[in-house]
């Protein structure tokens, strides 16, 4: 199998097993399973992933990167330095996820849930926060502790929302997002990214 089709077939193998996890849960993910959503043989799904927990494992890898792509590509639609776009990004993000969070952040959220009494199979997730805090820790001693609050804040909106446990009204987290942005302000881009890549309508965060 050349190398590109191999990546088209394990591509297309965990789109299938998003399905699965979005339609039927994460209890019932098998090969079997995987194999039938992707119309493909169970023995093309082992040739990628020898188990389950591979399986598992790179979801999770998957779904760290899209946290990755879906922050650069938040903070592309506004201009200044990457601290100042970080903090803007951030939110634009959140709000997207707040209006839609049908897709990835319930896979996000499933996958963690799951596997959260296994470290190494969260080990993706927990490099990409790192790397994420590394970026405010690298901010002047006196601006950490309000970006590190701002940051909590909006991954505590993430989360009680994932939940179903959101106390806060709209025009409440409106103040939140334009008291972060006050405090670490960036201008919009003059040119926007296409539609498709701005900002996510059921492609989403964060979990965080």
């Amino acid at each position: 199998m050349s190398s590109l089709k191999a990546q088209k077939t394990r591509s297309a193998l965990l789109a299938a097993a998003r399905d699965v996890i979005l339609e039927l849960g994460i209890d019932r993910l098998s090969m079997d399973r995987v194999a039938q959503t992707a119309g493909m043989s169970k023995g093309a799904v082992m040739y990628h992933f020898k188990t389950r927990r591979a399986l598992l494992a790179a979801l999770v890898e998957e779904y760290a990167e899209h946290l990755e792509s879906r922050l650069k590509a938040s903070e592309a639609l506004f201009e200044g330095t990457p601290d100042e776009t970080f903090f803007s990004g951030y939110v634009e993000w959140y709000r997207s996820f707040d209006r839609d969070n049908a897709h990835w952040a319930h896979i996000g959220t499933t996958l963690l849930n799951q596997n959260f009494q296994d470290p190494e199979l969260l080990e993706p997730v927990r490099r990409w926060y790192e790397k994420t805090f590394s970026r405010l820790r690298a901010l002047p001693k006196e601006k950490q502790p309000m970006a590190l609050l701002c940051i909590m804040a909006l991954e505590g909106l993430f989360y009680t929302h994932k939940f179903g446990l959101d106390p806060l009204r709209d025009e409440e987290k409106n103040e939140i997002y334009a008291s972060i942005r006050r405090a670490f302000p960036a201008k919009a881009a003059l040119q926007t990214l296409p539609k498709t890549a701005s900002l996510e309508t059921e492609d989403d965060h964060a979990a965080s």
